[in-house]
């Protein structure tokens, strides 16, 4: 089983260097699907011909879009998780429930924050808000998308 179905969004950043940051990490950890929205500035205009390059490079695929409800009305996926700190979400972050529907070619959001949390509370309305067990205090996006990204990987291992 592979990440193929699992969808990883960036969402709402200004900053060009987590853009890229975020698509190395993505990259980096197998996760090839790749999906920016709401940023702005030099995040837009410079961070992601920079995270093109890397995604295009290791043959994996990105997307832009404007905000979030563009994304769901696209992909229409099974599960959206927004992955935010512990006193945003009132549970973490299910990786055996997560590994088992990728298993069943179910295609799932993760949507991280590019600031903190990230997201506003009528776009965590989208979705299902959790936190990551391992995290004591809030840590940047970039290290929660690479927690995650291992955690979801020996998830399925252990699925398989």
């Amino acid at each position: 089983m592979s990440l193929q179905n699992l969808f990883m969004v960036f969402h709402n950043s200004h900053s060009r260097n987590a853009v890229k940051y975020f698509a190395d990490t993505c990259i980096g950890l197998g996760c090839r699907n790749i999906i920016y929205s709401k940023l702005s500035s030099a995040a837009a205009s410079i961070g992601i011909p920079e995270a093109q390059k890397t995604i295009f490079k290791s043959g994996g695929n990105l997307l832009f879009f404007s905000d979030i409800p563009d994304i769901i009305e696209i992909f229409n996926p099974n599960l959206i998780f927004f992955l935010v700190p512990q006193k945003f979400a009132n549970e973490p972050v299910p990786y055996a429930n997560i590994a088992k529907e990728l298993q069943h070619d179910k295609k799932i959001l993760i949507i991280i924050g590019g600031t903190t949390p990230g997201v506003t509370r009528k776009e965590l309305d989208l979705g299902k808000g959790v936190f990551l067990e391992e995290v004591i205090s809030d840590v940047n996006p970039i290290t929660q998308t690479a927690l995650f990204l291992i955690g979801i990987k020996k998830a399925i291992q252990e699925n398989e």
